[in-house]
């Protein structure tokens, strides 16, 4: 889910990345500028969900790094506690 959340971030933010580069004009309407105010506002919504999913993903891929090497590795590091929490010996 977390990184269902994260691609979807990032793929709304390049979107509005794009619609923001394609109509960018000097003009002073007031439909415009809500227009342009409202897509700065959705950027900065996705880059505040990349900068919560990021940190998260990366750590759970450090865990499982770190669980492969200790249970299945031939140079093992004994460790009773994480032998006991996943039932190995």
């Amino acid at each position: 889910m977390k990184i269902l959340s994260l691609l979807l971030s990032v793929t709304v933010f390049t979107v509005a990345g794009y619609f923001f580069v394609i109509d960018f004009r000097n003009s002073t309407e007031m439909n415009y500028l809500i227009y342009m105010s409202l897509l700065v506002v959705l950027m900065l919504v996705c880059i505040v969900g990349v900068m919560i999913n990021l940190p998260m993903i990366l750590s759970e891929r450090r865990k499982m790094r770190e669980m492969i090497y200790n249970s299945y590795s031939k140079k093992r590091i004994a460790n009773k506690s994480f032998d006991r929490q996943f039932e190995i010996l």
